[in-house]
């Protein structure tokens, strides 16, 4: 911000680099759960490995909890005075 850039850039830097890390996450976390899924197969009762309602309730919990919190720092960083910033510099 010091050097000219809006609110909205900063907001928009912030959540563009916490989205590829949660989609990253989701991604591997969905890989993981389906292996293992697949692996306990035999002691999962009345539950598919591949239960797509789950799976993708628990991504999408998790996308909205991970942005949200992403969300908090990227609106202290848009907050900061320019001034205040090049001064304690």
């Amino acid at each position: 911000m010091a050097l000219g850039a809006r609110r909205s850039s900063v907001y928009q830097l912030i959540l563009r680099e916490a989205g590829m890390l949660i989609g990253i996450g989701i991604i591997a976390g969905l890989g993981g759960a389906i292996a293992a899924a697949t692996f306990m197969r035999k002691m999962l009762f009345g539950v598919e490995a591949w239960d797509l309602p789950t799976l993708t309730g628990v991504a999408v919990l998790l996308s909205a909890a991970a942005l949200l919190a992403s969300f908090v720092p990227a609106r202290r960083a848009a907050a900061v005075d320019p001034v205040e910033a090049l001064r304690s510099e």
